[in-house]
């Protein structure tokens, strides 16, 4: 009883988000990345989306975007059938890029997780762009250079004058232009424009996140990773096998190509 209460909370806060704007565009981004920079064979490729609106935007996994729609919809489906919750995961993709950005008002918000707990914070990293006198057809659009510094990172980003949006994937924005690809100069995160279309969406961050800024979200990132087991059993309360502590422990400590 006391699980279904908590799944009942976690499902209200984050079905019961406001809405913030609606979209005029959506662009659709094929994203490839490492999930271990050291391993070609962690490569994992996602849809991710852009919505686009007058007032802010957001970019998210495809995947993640199902996650939430099937899960309110056995929500409901629970409730109509009596109130039980049970909530069935097992149809429901599993989605590897994880994080959310809000773009509003010239300020951009990371959404991110930590097991099952969610953080909201400021990116650090800035960037800042340097445009290129160099220019190449991707697709149908004629597009432009542009190099930029995040973190410790190199981004190389083609945009097109074409469409005159100063947005982009992930938190990459500022450009004379929609940016139509980009990626760092390893090729270790890379997004593609694969469509683009006019189409009225709701725009709303997820609220069930605790507010907190990027040193502390990433210290505890940090920890979680040197004792990935400990982390588990204050989440769950659980005991697991050996075999189990090594399947967590390889999992978590591979994970080393952080976007922010």
């Amino acid at each position: 009883m006391k699980s279904q209460f908590l799944i009942f909370l976690f499902f209200f806060g984050l079905f019961n988000s406001q809405k913030i704007d609606s979209s005029r565009i959506e662009c659709k981004y094929l994203t490839t990345f490492l999930v271990d920079t050291t391993d070609t064979n962690s490569k994992k490729i996602e849809m991710t989306s852009l919505l686009i609106g007058d007032q802010a935007s957001l970019f998210r996994s495809d995947a993640k975007s199902k996650f939430d729609s099937l899960a309110k919809k056995n929500i409901d489906q629970s409730f109509k059938a009596g109130g039980n919750i049970v909530v069935d995961f097992s149809n429901i993709p599993k989605a590897f890029f994880t994080q959310e950005v809000l773009y509003k008002m010239g300020k951009s918000t990371v959404y991110d997780k930590i097991l099952k707990n969610g953080f909201a914070f400021e990116p650090e990293n800035k960037i800042t762009w340097k445009l290129i006198n160099e220019t190449k057809n991707i697709s149908t659009y004629s597009c432009k250079k542009a190099i930029g510094k995040y973190g410790k990172r190199t981004i190389i980003a083609w945009y097109t004058s074409d469409l005159p949006i100063q947005e982009g994937p992930y938190n990459f924005k500022g450009l004379p232009g929609l940016i139509i690809e980009a990626y760092d100069d390893k090729d270790f995160f890379h997004f593609t424009l694969q469509s683009l279309k006019k189409i009225v969406k709701p725009i709303i961050p997820v609220q069930n996140y605790l507010k907190t800024d990027y040193t502390k979200f990433s210290k505890q990132r940090e920890n979680f990773k040197n004792d990935p087991i400990g982390a588990f059993f204050v989440a769950t309360g659980r005991s697991i096998s050996k075999e189990q502590q090594d399947r967590i422990i390889k999992l978590h400590q591979s994970k080393n190509n952080y976007l922010d």
